[in-house]
């Protein structure tokens, strides 16, 4: 939206121009269902705002702008003007539409009337102006999509959808391209959805503070004029709308309340100000009600103030008894939509965050919140995604409660599938398919949900079900904790536990919760049985590394430990204690070691003498181990890579360049994940098995031997890398330059300078020095390795 800030304060029309967020044009059925939503309002609403809802329409029907739509939206528009021939958006938008048709001289004269009405002082032009900011703050509080970003996305699920018919007669080299073009897509799709949250989330609170500032300004010039109180009240009504949908603001204007405070002063204002033998007025008072209620309860503030209404004693009772808001709504208007979600919403929160452990009253809540969720959904002619999220939730916490019967525990959560399977159809959310893949794994386990791991599994449909779910949802929104953390309890209980422990890696990275480390050593521990113990001890130990660095201390052992049922897991603990004292280990590792031997020895699985009797190894790596005379060391060894159209059956994907310090954590956070099918459709990549960094003599031979074999070269730089090993590497990098640059990766692990031989913007970075990025990049990484 263009603001012209230099003509009435801010104010300027035209709705269209705001390129309203209303539809998926991908989805002509949302559109269509968003239409319904809108006719049923006007239906409901006061005329005042039939305007703009009007205005809102006319953006539905120009999806991205199509000229065929051009003449019937003008012809919607000049009707409107037929009304109220000085209604500023509808003058705006109409003069958009005739420029866009090539009708000049018709726009000409429409803007000049927008400019004298703009600077005009009349009190009708001062009203209008108003008018005009009201309903441009009504229409940001209902916007929800990028128009931009709706038509990038979806003119990339076209692309897939052509390579994907495409691929199903292709041969040879041409489905080779096309399936690098369609993981090339996915990928970019991915990153646009990403680009796309960070911009929502980051622009959330500043479009839903536009709508505020909007309404503000409306009604601050709206009261200087003779407009109608009721009609005024009406206007206040979506004012506190709009700030109820930014609690976490506050306002000096309004003695610093919050705003759901200052919202509940509004909605109060339209309950007090509006009369109640009007039938017009009873759905603003009645819905009025319902917010207050789930304002109240949803809050989470100890002690709001409202001194404004301390002497309104039936204020007061609300705010002692905030379910009696939605009894006051009910009775004012019965079989309200709105009313019944906000009410079915509120007895959730109170189930999920209240203070009640009696089973028979979150059974109350409960079962009402179900009936009133349900009543809603059968009232309203098109699917609203909260109302549906929140009874699945409801569904899925019934399940759990220990007084309701199997066959009733069984029937709920089948019911909650229902629901997810809608809300997945309608409108994928992370939220919702981390609760979905949930519920299916509670199904597949029924009625031994509560047990973790494949022995309780009795039905793997409903696993492989979570995993089309899940699969779908990371190919549309990439990497999320949730879809991560999901990933590896549902491989976890098909008995995978190497794509477990790496999809909690994932998540590990994502976020450091206590309830992931704890299934992320489940997984672990699982993996000892399977494979050498060493090498999963390692990988145990690089993991503590990184949450003891991610919290600045070792304390969440005590925790970890535990919370582990059984003494079996601290058996785990004490043969991974016996490995440690084998393992060249850091000074934080020491820590971790002894930290580990304190927790065990207090739990009584190590005795007195074999506390404290530990020496563990520090490693001892010598920084000058590979200085050594450069000129003599590579007449013996001479670098000899072999250019790119030399050797084409390579045996490798990839060959790691690093330091030895830093082996250990590649090999735990990027190799396994490499070398395995992650999602459905992922690539599987071999690396060559490892560097010998035992000597100057056999770090040059095997790095030559790797890179000769691979096909493509990966270098991670950190400092340990810079300091000891580059001296005798740098030779061999210049080399790859020269004779195979294209086959060239650099990862940065750490922040350090990039040596000048390789400052080349030609080559592929990957950025690793941000943690919450490592699992993007190595996607990115897999998608530069399939190119390659």
């Amino acid at each position: 939206m263009e603001i012209n800030k230099s003509k009435f304060d801010s104010i300027c029309p035209g709705l269209f121009q705001m390129q309203l967020k209303l539809m998926s044009t991908s989805n002509q059925a949302r559109i269509e269902n968003r239409e319904i939503t809108l006719h049923n309002a006007k239906e409901k609403d006061h005329p005042i705002v039939h305007d703009v809802i009007d205005l809102m329409i006319i953006v539905l029907n120009n999806p991205l702008r199509k000229r065929r739509y051009l003449p019937y939206n003008i012809e919607k528009l000049e009707l409107i003007m037929r009304r109220n021939p000085n209604h500023l958006n509808t003058l705006a938008d109409l003069a958009v539409l005739y420029r866009n048709s090539n009708l000049v001289d018709k726009a000409i004269p429409i803007e000049e009337k927008i400019d004298e009405i703009l600077k005009g002082r009349d009190p009708n032009d001062i009203k209008e102006k108003a008018v005009c900011a009201l309903e441009q703050g009504y229409a940001e509080l209902f916007e929800e999509y990028t128009a931009d970003g709706l038509e990038a996305q979806q003119k990339l699920s076209e692309c897939l959808e052509l390579i994907k018919v495409e691929k199903s007669t292709a041969v040879g080299r041409t489905k080779n391209l096309l399936c690098q073009g369609s993981n090339n897509a996915m990928g970019a799709r991915r990153l646009l959805f990403q680009a796309l949250s960070s911009r929502t989330t980051d622009s959330f609170v500043d479009k839903k503070n536009s709508s505020v500032e909007m309404f503000a300004k409306g009604m601050q010039y709206l009261a200087n004029t003779s407009y109608p109180k009721e009609q005024y009240h009406i206007w206040e009504f979506y004012y506190a709308m709009a700030c109820s949908r930014l609690p976490g603001i506050s306002e000096a204007a309004y003695n610093k309340l919050s705003m759901r405070e200052k919202a509940i002063q509004l909605f109060w204002s339209v309950i007090v100000n509006l009369p109640k033998d009007n039938g017009c007025f009873t759905i603003y008072r009645a819905r009025s009600y319902a917010y207050i209620g789930h304002i109240l309860i949803s809050t989470s503030d100890a002690n709001p103030k409202y001194s404004l209404l301390s002497n309104n004693e039936q204020f007061q009772s609300i705010l002692m008894s905030p379910m009696l808001s939605f009894e006051l709504a009910n009775a004012e208007l019965q079989n309200d939509e709105v009313i019944l979600r906000r009410e079915g919403m509120s007895l959730w929160i109170l189930v999920k965050y209240g203070s009640t452990r009696n089973d028979e009253k979150i059974y109350e809540f409960l079962d009402r919140a179900d009936k009133v969720l349900s009543l809603s959904i059968s009232i309203s002619p098109c699917m609203h995604q909260v109302t549906f999220s929140t009874r699945m939730k409801v569904y899925l916490k019934l399940s759990s409660l220990q007084s309701l019967p199997l066959d009733r525990k069984k029937d709920v959560l089948k019911k909650a599938l229902e629901d997810g399977k809608a809300l997945i159809k309608n409108k994928m959310s992370v939220r919702d398919v981390y609760t979905v893949a949930e519920i299916c794994q509670r199904l597949a386990k029924f009625p031994k949900y509560y047990l973790y791991g494949p022995a309780a599994v009795i039905s793997n449909s409903y696993l492989n079900a979570a995993l089309d779910y899940l699969n779908q949802c990371f190919r549309a929104k990439g990497y999320t904790y949730q879809t991560a953390y999901s990933f590896g309890m549902i491989y976890f209980d098909m008995g995978d536990f190497r794509t477990a422990t790496e999809w909690h890696k994932i998540a590990l990275l994502l976020s450091d919760s206590l309830g992931n480390i704890k299934k992320l050593c489940f997984s672990i521990f699982r993996l000892v049985d399977m494979v050498d113990n060493s090498l999963v001890y390692d990988e145990l130990i690089h993991v503590l590394t990184l949450i003891a660095r991610k919290r600045k201390d070792v304390e969440f052992l005590r925790d970890l430990v535990s919370n582990f049922q059984g003494k079996v897991y601290l058996i785990y603990f004490s043969k991974f204690l016996t490995f440690l004292q084998t393992f060249p280990l850091t000074t934080p590792q020491v820590e971790i070691a002894k930290c580990l031997e304190t927790i065990l020895f207090r739990k009584n699985v190590i005795t007195a003498d074999q506390f404290g009797a530990t020496k563990y190894s520090k490693s001892t790596t010598n920084h000058n181990e590979y200085d050594v005379n450069e000129a003599s060391l590579l007449q013996r060894n001479p670098i000899e890579i072999e250019p790119a159209d030399v050797l084409q059956n390579y045996r490798f994907d990839y060959c790691f360049i690093m330091s030895k310090v830093k082996s250990g954590w590649i090999q735990c956070f990027l190799q396994h994940q490499l070398a395995i099918q992650m999602v459905d459709g992922d690539s599987k990549f071999a690396g060559f098995p490892g560097i010998d960094y035992e000597s100057s003599s056999s770090l040059l031979k095997t790095t030559i031997d790797g890179i000769n074999k691979s096909r493509t070269s990966i270098l991670v730089l950190s400092k340990d890398l810079l300091t000891r090993e580059w001296c005798l590497l740098k030779p061999i990098v210049t080399e790859i330059l020269q004779k195979r640059s294209d086959s060239l990766f650099i990862i940065l692990l750490e922040t350090c300078d990039v040596p000048s031989e390789i400052d080349d913007t030609r080559l592929s970075y990957f950025d690793f020095t941000d943690e919450m990025n490592i699992p993007f990049e190595i996607q990115h990484l897999k998608l530069a390795l399939l190119e390659n």
